[in-house]
């Protein structure tokens, strides 16, 4: 776990605070998150139904050279900042003097005992602590001033202020035209002319500023592991990797305007446009470019279009609270027509929200809405943001219906309804629910947080009543809320897919609701995910190459029951799909193996939408999800898709989790025999000789191994690991002919060689890649060379693709985040510039060759090896150093004594195995050499200096593999995140072993 803060400047107290999300278990309760790197505070927001830490808002101070990016690792150990909180009267004695002025409409201010009375004290801590404050502006009803401020130990003051113009049920909501002014202690920070309309709210910010301080901006950025962020379930993990120079990344907004629409990109900002729009989906582009990027001014934009979301007329502030709205309290109210929200229900009760005058906002509609504020809470822990994702949730509450059709009164059923509420609608509508939920603190006293529970608990119940606690239609389709050709025996599949999608997402983040709720909602996801698995089949069923029709027909009837369940209902997959293409389309596909239909981001891309419903399924286990997906996966123009998610990233949704036929049922640390594994697809790989696992597609890769007089075979094979069933397949064929000592055979292939762990997959250029050529076949000569395989076309690209490397460095270790390469003497390549330089310079007396792994939570290289790591050398010693990436040094690393290290020195391992398990912050080590067969090291790291523990990982009894070859594993041994666990590669005449450790 682990987070990163850099300043423009030098400063001795940079103060920073940030919201950090952490996967269940990580921090279990009565553990505490902590650091060594800095005093940190920790301010609890929520917490998995285990009770582990699951949201916190960080803050700190720490010394920062100018320029420089300062890693800040946690522990679950350690303990948090202590000391007397700061106070109300720590804020006075600043003397900050803050003035809103709103033209003739009036001036709210704060100075002196105004700051005795916070609207809300939503931090207290010895570090930062932080006050919400709210004026009414002059005699305006509707009109109000608010002020969110952060106060930290070294007296440095952080201001958000915004003003907002969005009453329930106060009369006469209209805009507010006024010269806007924010200032402190007499100087103006910001002055603009503004149209304020009602139910809209925005800060008072313009240009790259976030907020104000009471001195000087001390800078900071901050950026979050966002690898951990997406395992943590709080988002959707995504395929893409974007380059720096992305046109996505390009475009994101740089500064702030008032109410401008910032990355919100709909067509003719119009949020009812049809089509492929940036911000539909379980994110909005804008926010899943932090997530799959590593540029720095992705920070900033998610920020600033959490505050562009103040322009739509979602704000509907409960003036007997001053909080959003409880459902119960108003279990019969409805947003009015000509409020500018779209397809507003109406009340049987005639209670509808006061009329509207003026200038209208732009309009809110719910079938096309965007997840609002949701991750700019996640980055920065804002009471601002928390109420902008509870405005959205209450809004889209207050636009429904009362009526039992559709929301029902207080219960808030986002259920569809025919004509009136659409299937996206009840899609978005239930994101937007669960978020809401997510954010708002266990420890809420509004009593928004029981109320979201309630309604949650209530759809729940609901859509497990009507689909699963009944016979009902076996396809997963719920009641569409739309028509197609007057008739609703026809439905649009890819809506079916958000509902699907957005189910998955709610059930993977933790909501806290009852036991029997969590299940009947796991129950309901089973059942919902067979709309988009079961037309995800083989040839006799509903083929998957034609999976992403527009619409779909599951009945013969044109009004099918779905409320009784009785339906009629197709009775098999087939009879669906020849209903469906009854009359064949134009785009209708007819080969084995090629996905047909429109590609992102066309209008008609329905292969896009259905990856978050198809990934959702295969986490949650659905049955066939898994088996579909690698169908897909399979087919020879998946890449197009793939790379389609490299640029539009919003529906590459990717599984967290997957778990194949062979791995289910399996207990934890026990060895595992996967059967039909054995044979290494014909690779010489026990010629000294590694492997490289592909994470996007859960392959095992081997190309060119042999060399030396072992073999001269340079075929290129492939398994992957998730199938049913794993096969080895052959992606290239074996050069005809064969030339002694040369770095290519005269076809232009790659020569056969001792691969050790030179060759690995990097993602960000999609290729297989071997990093130097050592022992080449003939007399083992070697080679600066870097060859890549193209996994997309089975080719090898032409000699001199890429630049050579170093003169005696060879691949160790890959940075799974950055696609980064160290070799075996510390020099690094960037898929960036794919060029090689030395960053190390302060070097510790260890050697370094293999194996060498990299510890994501601390951001650090670790090299654990006997000696040079193959037995020789004249250096008979354990060699352990770690080398932190945030820095330019390598230090020694101890051990305390244990038998664990007594076993360790004099196992003596060599060509030996290492990866680090990031479930559970450790490393595992393997040589299964002889008698260590099957003996497993666990190497957990310490802190700083200190000395590390290594440990016998405790293996359940059972199988053991059979012992490696004198030619050793090298790093056959690696961990597989989709399966939560480690594969061996024991020998080619072995079956592979796996090894569940989470």
């Amino acid at each position: 776990m682990q987070f990163f803060v850099q300043s423009a400047q030098t400063l001795a107290a940079a103060p920073f605070s940030l919201g950090f999300a952490c996967r269940q278990g990580d921090v279990p309760s009565g553990s505490n998150l902590a650091s060594n790197d800095a005093r940190l505070q920790v301010q609890v927001r929520n917490r998995w139904p285990d009770g582990s830490l699951k949201f916190a808002l960080l803050s700190g101070e720490l010394a920062l050279e100018a320029g420089k990016l300062v890693g800040i690792r946690m522990n679950k150990s350690g303990q948090q900042a202590t000391g007397q909180a700061i106070a109300l009267a720590d804020l006075k004695r600043t003397g900050a003097q803050v003035e809103i002025a709103c033209g003739a409409f009036g001036t709210a201010t704060w100075r002196d005992a105004d700051w005795d009375s916070p609207f809300q004290t939503w931090v207290s801590g010895p570090v930062m602590s932080s006050w919400v404050f709210r004026k009414p502006v002059g005699t305006d009803a509707h009109l109000t001033a608010w002020l969110e401020l952060r106060l930290y130990a070294s007296g440095a003051l952080e201001l958000l202020p915004w003003v907002e113009n969005g009453y329930l049920r106060v009369a006469g909501p209209t805009n507010k035209a006024a010269s806007y002014s924010f200032s402190i202690n007499g100087t103006q920070r910001f002055a603009a002319a503004i149209d304020l309309k009602h139910h809209q709210r925005t800060p008072l910010l313009r240009g790259n500023a976030l907020s104000y301080w009471l001195g000087a901006d001390p800078q900071i950025s901050l950026r979050h592991d966002a690898l951990y962020l997406q395992a943590s379930e709080l988002v959707p993990s995504y395929f893409a990797r974007m380059q720096p120079t992305a046109t996505a990344l390009a475009r994101l907004s740089s500064s702030y305007e008032p109410l401008q629409a910032g990355d919100f990109r709909y067509d003719g900002d119009s949020m009812a446009s049809s089509g492929y729009q940036e911000a539909i989906g379980l994110l909005p582009q804008h926010d899943v470019c932090y997530l799959v990027s590593d540029v720095d001014t992705t920070f900033g934009a998610v920020v600033r279009n959490g505050f562009s979301a103040g322009r739509y007329p979602t704000h509907y502030r409960d003036e007997a609270t001053q909080r959003p709205l409880r459902f119960s309290q108003h279990p019969n109210l409805v947003i009015a027509n000509g409020s500018g929200f779209k397809d507003n229900g109406s009340s049987t009760r005639n209670l509808v929200t006061p009329a509207i005058s003026g200038s209208l906002p732009p309009t809110w509609d719910v079938a096309h809405s965007p997840s609002v504020g949701f991750m700019a809470y996640l980055l920065t822990g804002r009471w601002y943001f928390m109420e902008e994702v509870q405005f959205a949730a209450t809004a889209n509450y207050l636009g429904n219906g009362d009526n039992a059709l559709l929301r029902e009164g207080a219960l808030g059923i986002v259920k569809t309804s025919v004509q009136a509420w659409q299937t996206r609608s009840c899609a978005w509508n239930w994101r937007s629910l669960a978020q809401a939920l997510c954010v708002t603190p266990d420890d809420d006293a509004s009593g928004l947080r029981a109320e979201l529970a309630r309604c949650i608990e209530a759809n729940i119940a609901h859509f497990h009543g009507r689909y699963v606690a009944q016979p009902n239609n076996p396809f997963g389709w719920i009641l569409p809320g739309e028509t197609y050709e007057n008739t609703l025996q026809f439905g649009a599949c890819w809506q079916q897919d958000f509902v699907t999608a957005a189910f998955g997402y709610a059930l993977g983040m933790g909501l806290p609701i009852s036991t029997q709720a969590q299940k009947d909602l796991g129950s309901f996801f089973a059942w919902k995910a067979q709309s988009v698995v079961r037309r995800l089949g083989e040839r006799s069923g509903f083929w998957y190459v034609n999976g992403a029709p527009f619409l779909m027909s599951i009945s013969p009837a044109a009004v099918p029951d779905y409320a009784g369940g009785r339906g009629p209902w197709y009775s098999s997959d087939a009879e669906v799909y020849a209903a469906t293409y009854a009359k064949p389309p134009t785009w209708l596909g007819s080969t084995e193996g090629r996905l047909a239909a429109e590609f992102m981001p066309g209008e008609r891309a329905m292969w896009g939408n259905l990856m978050p419903a198809l990934a959702y399924a295969v986490r949650h286990g659905a049955p066939g999800a898994l088996s579909a997906y690698n169908r897909v996966q399979a087919a020879s123009n998946w890449p197009a898709l793939r790379d389609a998610f490299g640029v539009n990233p919003v529906w590459g949704v990717r599984p967290l989790l997957q778990q194949p036929a062979w791995l289910q049922g399996q207990g934890l640390h026990r060895w595992i025999e996967i059967p039909g594994t054995s044979g290494a697809g014909g690779s010489a790989i026990d010629a000294f000789s590694g492997m490289a696992y592909n994470e996007n597609s859960n392959e095992i890769l081997i190309a060119a191994a042999g060399g030396h007089t072992d073999a001269a075979d340079n075929r290129v094979v492939s398994l992957r690991l998730t199938d049913d069933a794993p096969k080895w397949q052959q992606r290239m064929a074996s050069s005809a002919e064969f030339q002694r000592d040369v770095a290519y055979y005269l076809d232009g292939k790659p020569s056969s060689r001792h691969i050790y762990q030179s060759m690995h997959y990097v993602p960000q250029v999609n290729r297989l890649i071997h990093f130097g050529l050592r022992a080449a076949y003939g007399a083992a000569l070697n080679f600066a060379k870097v060859d890549a395989f193209n996994l997309d076309t089975n080719t090898w690209d032409p000699p001199g693709t890429w630049t050579d490397a170093p003169v005696g460095e060879y691949g160790a270790c890959v940075v799974r985040a950055t696609g980064e390469l160290w070799t075996t003497n510390l020099k690094r390549w960037s898929p960036r510039t794919r060029a090689f330089d030395a960053p190390v310079t302060q070097r510790s007396r260890e050697l370094v060759r293999w194996p060498m792994a990299h510890d994501s939570r601390r951001n650090q290289l670790f090299v654990l090896q006997w000696g040079d790591g193959q037995g020789s050398d004249g250096q008979l010693a354990m060699q352990a150093s770690r080398v932190p990436l945030s820095g330019n040094q390598q230090f020694s690393v101890s051990f305390r004594s244990s038998p664990a290290l007594t076993q360790w020195l004099a196992e003596k391992p060599t060509y030996a195995a290492m990866d680090y398990d990031p479930d559970n912050d450790r490393f595992l080590f393997y040589s299964g050499q002889g008698s260590a067969a099957g003996r497993v090291y666990a190497i957990q790291p310490g802190e700083g200096s200190e000395p590390w523990d290594m440990s016998l990982l405790a293996i359940a009894p059972g199988l053991t593999p059979v012992a490696v070859r004198d030619s050793g594993v090298h790093n056959r041994f690696r961990y597989v995140p989709a399966l939560k666990g480690f594969v061996l590669l024991v020998r080619r005449d072995a079956n592979l072993y796996f090894l569940r450790t989470a």
